[in-house]
């Protein structure tokens, strides 16, 4: 799938300068990867998020407070475009 795409071709291995891990709970959510010393959370999300934007802003939110910023990348991007999705992984880790 689109977050397989997204680990082999950037974060796995540090690619991107950062360790990244898969698969991570994080107060009680399941978060697609993330960068521990960055505090970046990085979840794709497919077309059922669209639905689900207020329970993702929630979680969103409770990341946040424990010092997490979260990247959300559309699936269609990393699919379609995945030099850019990259690039918004490698620009989040700047700032």
């Amino acid at each position: 799938g689109t977050e397989a795409l997204l680990w082999h071709a950037a974060l796995r291995g540090s690619q991107l300068g950062v360790a990244f891990r898969r698969q991570v709970v994080i107060g009680g959510y399941i978060v697609d990867f993330v960068a521990p010393k960055a505090k970046l959370v990085v979840e794709v999300d497919g077309p059922c998020h669209a639905a689900r934007a207020r329970a993702d802003a929630r979680r969103d939110r409770a990341l946040g407070r424990l010092g997490y910023r979260v990247l959300r990348l559309p699936a269609a991007l990393v699919r379609e475009r995945l030099g850019e999705a990259v690039a918004l992984v490698a620009a989040a880790l700047e700032g």
